[in-house]
């Protein structure tokens, strides 16, 4: 079977985007992936955690940055981190 001639189920991908260092490797990570597979059919879904009782800070990423991945077609989806964040467990 020749490369041209195979082809890959479609898959999702998940990555975290949170405030930080992290948003900047979501744009990364989301310009790489369109950039060296084109033809990636599934969906990329950047889960961005919600301000909450374990954040000191709020861990949503930059509009700017959300917008860039937006752009490239990511989807963005909050989730809330009830069992990790920048103060748990070590803490309150």
């Amino acid at each position: 079977m020749t490369p041209q001639s195979y082809t890959c189920p479609a898959f999702n991908i998940v990555v975290i985007g949170q405030a930080g260092r992290l948003s900047y490797e979501a744009v990364l990570f989301a310009a790489s992936l369109r950039h060296f597979s084109p033809h990636f059919t599934g969906k990329l879904i950047v889960a961005e955690p919600q301000p909450g009782p374990h954040w000191d800070n709020d861990p949503r990423m930059p509009g700017d940055v959300k917008a860039a991945l937006i752009a490239m077609g990511a989807e963005i989806r909050p989730f809330d981190s009830a069992h990790f964040g920048s103060s748990y467990p070590y803490g309150n």
